[in-house]
């Protein structure tokens, strides 16, 4: 028992020990933006978004890149239809043992934001995950990631810090410039409604 409990509080030291993400601009991120109407397989009449763009984050290689969203206090957030993916969600160069290659990544919406990112960056957040075994993303590198939405583009706007990449125990921020998703599901007389969304999937 008192094995137990030692081994119980050496973990709970380590947890508090553990560093806290630092957060900085990154050396280098420009990523844009831009939408259209679907017309592929399985999203057709969605709303196709496309981000592109390179980073340079200096030191450690790129775990995982987020683009917030301005949606937060939307009360049909959490829908799970308010984002969706394709297989793979995107593409970048990375690195393998020897040679350059192409990493294939995975999107994932988290509308209470991502818990892996300090709490002062919690937003709706869409996600990509590196998902190569044999490939992963560097320091320095250029992608495309794709997600739909029923929610029509907003206008045209630059998010200072709009990007988020976490790299080791760091996470820096970027700009993000074009037009993301914007809607209303709380007011029905507004064009973005969600009882304009609902009728999409019917």
């Amino acid at each position: 028992m008192r094995s137990l409990i030692r081994l119980f509080m050496i973990a709970a030291a380590l947890v508090v020990a553990r560093p806290a993400l630092a957060v900085d601009d990154c050396a280098m991120v420009s990523m844009t933006v831009s939408s259209q109407v679907s017309s592929d397989p399985g999203f057709a009449g969605l709303h196709k978004y496309t981000v592109t763009g390179t980073w340079d984050v200096t030191r450690f290689v790129l775990g995982h890149i987020d683009f917030f969203l301005t949606l937060k206090d939307l009360e049909c957030i959490c829908d799970p239809r308010v984002i969706k993916f394709g297989t793979p969600a995107g593409t970048s160069d990375g690195e393998a043992l020897t040679d350059p290659c192409t990493v294939l990544y995975a999107g994932k919406y988290n509308c209470e934001g991502d818990p892996s990112v300090p709490a002062e960056l919690r937003a709706p957040t869409i996600k990509f995950d590196a998902v190569s075994a044999d490939c992963v993303p560097g320091v320095t590198g250029t992608g495309t990631w794709v997600f739909y939405s029923p929610f029509p583009p907003a206008p045209y706007s630059v998010d200072p810090a709009g990007v988020a990449i976490k790299h080791g125990l760091q996470v820096c921020l970027g700009p993000l410039a074009g037009t993301m998703p914007m809607g209303d599901c709380s007011t029905p007389a507004h064009s973005a409604s969600w009882g304009g969304v609902k009728a999409i999937y019917r």
